[in-house]
């Protein structure tokens, strides 16, 4: 199994979204976020920021073997870890967490969400200058 890199993938909460990123440098990053918005404003909106290029973003390593993905986000106030498995066709993660900052354990499916054809171009061009 293959994660996706051309989006992100998301679990919509009650108040939050979270999302995950992940590059094919074997790095990966995640951020939740209130959703004010519909999901693909949001989509594009967290893309612009979830860079590795983002310096206090939690991020980490992260490994599949098979169709297993673990990945470990660390962040200034510590760690999250996930694991679970990628679907067969790559387009949702349905990964166990746990927060080593607050105890707190859960599990969700997250759902891949491609980005849109013209924001990859909006971000070629803005790189080209």
């Amino acid at each position: 199994m293959q994660l996706r890199f051309d989006g992100l993938y998301a679990e919509q909460g009650q108040a939050y979204t979270s999302f995950l990123r992940f590059f094919p440098t074997g790095e990966g990053m995640a951020v939740s976020v209130e959703h004010d918005l519909p999901l693909e404003e949001t989509v594009v909106s967290v893309a612009r920021w979830l860079l590795p290029d983002h310096p206090r973003l939690p991020r980490g390593p992260y490994s599949v073997e098979g169709n297993v993905l673990s990945f470990a986000a660390r962040s200034r106030e510590g760690l999250v870890e996930y694991l679970g498995v990628i679907a067969p066709h790559g387009m949702e993660l349905c990964l166990h967490s746990h927060s080593h900052i607050n105890g707190h354990k859960a599990y969700g499916v997250y759902r891949y969400q491609r980005l849109p054809p013209s924001w990859q171009h909006q971000r070629d061009d803005a790189a080209g200058q």
